[in-house]
C-alpha cells in the first residue's frame, strides 16, 4: 500500500532526529576535561555537550533537512538518497559558515578601524553573503533531488537562481533561516525558566518536537524553491495528494503505525531525561532570582530547618529545600558593616546585632531584645556576633584609641609599642542572654592602625569565630592599613588573651592560617590563606561536612561550543562552585551557578567578583547568594 508522503518525512525524521537527541543525552552524561559537567538545573537536566556538540549538531540538522527534502518528495528510499548526497551537503554547509565567518571578521576589521561607518560596512556585506547563502542552501535539494554532486551541484546552484534570487532570498529567509534562529532564541537557556522536574522533562519534550517541526518546515520550504529554479524542474509537479512512489523497508512495514510509534520514539529522549533526574545522582542547581536589589548579611541552613537568609532588617525562611517559597519577619534593629552581624542557634533562631543593639528571633519567630540596648558596646566602630557550642553569646568590638589614651580597667595582656600612630583595641564580651545586663569584658590587645575607610576600597571588617578547641578567635581588617590582625584566648573562659599581626611573628598559641581556614574567615583573609592575590580569590569558602572545601569563584562566563566575539568589552563573569581536597584546592571540580553581570544601579556600578554569602547544611547541601540577593542558588550534591 502507498504511503502518504507526511507519514514518510516523520518516519525519516524520527530515524535521524531521536537517535541524536538520545546520544546527546548518554553522551552528555560523560566527563570530559574542560567542558562543564552534566548537572540538573531548576529540575530539567542539562547536558555537556562542548565543542564536540556544537559541531556534530549542525550536521546532523543538514542531515535531517536532506533527508526530509527526500522523504517529502516522490522519490525513492530518501534516507539511502540523503546519505548519498551528505558529502555535497557538509560542502555546502562548510561553505556557509566560512562565508559568514569572513564576513563577520571584514566588519570586526571595519569596526576596530572606523567605528561609524560600521552599519554602512554591514549592509554593504549583507547582500553579497545573502546572494552566497542562498546558492548554498539549494545545494542540498539539488545534491538529493537531481543526483548532482560536488561542484555539479554547486554550479547548478549558481547557474539556478539567476533571475529570480530575490523571491528566492526571501523565501529561504523567512522559511529556513528565521525558523532556525527562533528556535535556537527559545531553547538557548530553557532551564533558566522552569521550576520543577515535570517542566523539565515537557521542555526537552517540547525541544525535540519543534526541532522535528523546523526541520520539515526547512525541508518543505527548500523543496519549494527547487522547483522555482529556471530550467531545473527534472521533477513532476508536486501534488500533496500523491503519495510517494517508494517508501524505504521500514515505513512500508509499519504503514498506518507510522506516525504513533514515530511520537512515541519522540518521548524516549524526554523518558531518558526524565529518569536521570529522578535517579538523584547529578548535581542539583536551584536558583531563585530577583529584580530588587538589597544587601545581604548572612545564610545559614540549620539541621531540621531551611535555609535562612538574612537582610539588613529582615530575615526570611525558605519553607522548602529550594527556598521557592519563603516566610519574612521584620527586625527592630539595622544589620551594616562593620557594625553588627548575625549569628544562629542550633534550633534555627536568629540573633541580630545592629548598631548597640541586639535581637533574638527563637524558633518559633517569637523575637524579643533590650530597650536601651547594648551600653557594653557604646562607643565602638566595629561589632560582631557568634554563639559558642554552649549557646553562649560572644560579641567581639573594635575601637579607636588614642595614643596617649589609658589602658581600661578590664583585665588584659601588655599592648605592644605602638609608636605616634594611631591604634585599635579588639575586646571579647560574652553575655548571657540577648539583654547582656551582665557583660563579661576582655580586652584582647591593641593594634596598629585606623578604623577609618579613607577611599573605600578597603572596607573595615571583623569576625569572631569560636575553632574546634572551644576557643574565641577575633579577626579584624583595618581599611587604614589592608592588615589584619588576629586575637585569640587560651580557652573559652578567655584565659590569657593576645592579639598579634597575621603577617608577622607567629607567637604561641596564635592560630595557624590552616586553623584559621578551618573557622571560614576568607572574607576578611581575602587572598592570605591558600590563594594567590591573583583575582582568583573565591568570592566565598565554606568546609564541607565530609570533609574538604567548597568555594565559589567569579570566572568569565564564555558561551559553551564554539563561538564567535565581536567587540572588546569585558565578558560577564559567572559564578561557579568548586569541590576541592583543601583550600589551595589545586584540584578542583567546577558547577556553574548562575551568570552575574555588574549590579548597576543610580549610584554605582558594582563589580560582580564581591563577596558571596555560603552556608552548608548536615547533609552536605549548600546555599549561596550574592551580596545582593539577586540570586539565591540551592545547592544538592555537588
Amino acid at each position: 500500500m502507498p504511503i502518504p508522503r507526511g507519514r514518510a518525512a516523520l518516519t525519516t525524521l524520527v530515524l535521524v532526529l531521536v537517535p541524536w537527541s538520545l546520544l546527546r543525552v548518554l553522551g552528555g552524561l560523560i566527563p570530559l576535561p574542560g567542558v562543564d559537567p552534566a548537572r540538573v538545573v531548576n529540575g530539567m537536566f542539562v547536558s555537556s555537550a562542548g565543542v564536540v556538540g556544537a559541531l556534530v549538531e549542525p550536521v546532523v540538522w543538514a542531515w535531517a533537512v536532506t533527508a526530509a527534502i527526500a522523504a517529502t518528495a516522490p522519490v525513492d528510499r530518501p534516507l539511502r538518497r540523503a546519505l548519498r548526497a551528505l558529502p555535497t551537503v557538509g560542502a555546502a554547509l562548510l561553505a556557509g559558515a566560512g562565508t559568514l565567518l569572513v564576513a563577520f571578521l571584514l566588519l570586526g576589521t571595519v569596526l576596530l578601524a572606523t567605528g561609524g561607518f560600521v552599519w554602512v560596512v554591514a549592509a554593504l556585506l549583507a547582500l553579497p553573503v545573502a546572494a552566497l547563502l542562498v546558492r548554498f542552501a539549494l545545494v542540498l535539494p539539488i545534491a538529493v533531488l537531481d543526483g548532482l554532486r560536488g561542484r555539479a551541484a554547486f554550479r547548478a546552484s549558481f547557474v539556478g537562481v539567476r533571475g529570480n534570487a530575490l523571491g528566492l532570498g526571501v523565501a529561504l529567509l523567512f522559511g529556513v533561516a528565521a525558523p532556525a534562529l527562533l528556535y535556537g532564541w527559545a531553547f538557548a537557556r530553557p532551564e533558566e525558566r522552569v521550576t520543577d522536574p515535570l517542566l523539565g522533562v515537557l521542555a526537552w519534550l517540547l525541544r525535540d518536537a519543534t526541532l522535528i517541526a523546523v526541520v520539515a518546515l526547512q525541508a518543505q520550504i527548500l523543496l519549494v524553491a527547487h522547483r522555482n529554479l529556471p530550467g531545473r524542474s527534472l521533477l513532476p509537479a508536486l501534488d500533496l495528494e500523491e503519495p510517494a512512489p517508494a517508501a524505504d523497508r521500514l515505513t512500508r512495514r509499519l504503514g498506518r503505525l507510522t506516525v504513533p510509534l514515530g511520537l512515541a520514539a519522540v518521548l524516549l529522549p524526554a523518558g531518558l531525561v526524565g529518569g536521570v533526574v529522578a535517579a538523584e545522582r547529578l548535581p542539583e542547581v536551584t536558583v531563585n532570582t530577583s529584580d530588587l536589589p538589597h544587601t545581604m548579611i548572612a545564610v545559614a541552613w540549620p539541621a531540621g530547618r531551611g535555609p535562612i537568609l538574612v537582610g539588613q532588617t529582615w530575615f526570611e525562611d525558605c519553607l522548602d529545600d529550594t527556598c521557592r517559597t519563603r516566610r519574612r519577619t521584620d527586625l527592630s534593629v539595622t544589620m551594616y558593616e562593620p557594625y553588627g552581624g548575625a549569628a544562629f542557634g542550633a534550633d534555627g533562631s536568629v540573633y541580630a546585632l545592629g548598631q548597640y543593639a541586639l535581637e533574638q528571633c527563637d524558633a518559633q519567630r517569637t523575637c524579643r531584645r533590650s530597650k536601651d540596648g547594648l551600653a557594653v558596646l557604646r562607643g565602638s566602630q566595629a561589632a560582631a556576633i557568634t554563639l559558642s557550642p554552649a549557646g553562649e553569646i560572644l560579641l567581639a568590638s573594635a575601637t579607636e584609641v588614642r595614643p596617649a589614651a589609658p589602658a581600661p580597667d578590664e583585665v588584659r595582656p601588655a599592648a605592644p609599642a605602638l609608636g605616634d600612630a594611631g591604634h585599635v583595641e579588639m575586646k571579647l564580651i560574652r553575655c548571657p542572654d540577648v539583654f547582656c545586663a551582665t557583660p563579661r569584658v576582655t580586652s584582647l590587645g591593641r593594634v596598629n592602625g585606623s578604623l577609618r575607610d579613607r577611599d573605600s576600597s578597603r572596607p573595615t571588617r571583623l569576625l569572631v569565630r569560636v575553632d574546634a578547641s572551644g576557643r574565641p578567635v577575633v579577626a579584624l581588617r583595618s581599611p587604614s592599613t589592608g592588615g589584619v590582625s588576629v586575637g585569640w584566648c587560651a580557652t573559652l573562659d578567655c584565659a590569657r588573651p593576645e592579639v598579634a599581626p597575621i603577617e608577622g611573628p607567629r607567637r604561641p598559641g596564635m592560630p595557624t592560617p590552616e586553623e584559621l581556614a578551618l573557622l571560614d574567615v576568607g572574607d576578611v583573609l581575602d587572598c592570605r590563606v591558600g590563594h594567590g592575590c591573583d583575582g582568583s580569590e573565591p568570592l566565598a569558602t565554606v568546609h564541607r561536612p565530609q570533609g574538604g572545601v567548597w568555594d565559589v569563584v567569579a570566572e568569565p562566563a564564555h558561551p559553551e561550543g564554539l563561538y564567535l566575539r565581536v567587540g572588546s568589552g569585558p565578558w560577564p563573569d559567572r559564578a561557579v562552585v568548586r569541590v576541592c581536597a583543601d583550600r589551595a584546592c589545586r584540584e578542583a571540580r567546577g558547577i556553574p551557578l548562575v551568570e552575574i553581570p555588574p549590579v548597576r544601579t543610580w549610584w554605582s556600578d558594582r563589580p560582580s567578583r564581591e563577596r558571596w554569602l555560603i552556608a552548608v547544611d548536615a547533609d552536605g547541601r549548600m546555599v549561596t547568594t550574592d551580596p545582593f540577593g539577586l540570586h539565591v542558588v540551592v545547592v544538592t550534591r555537588p
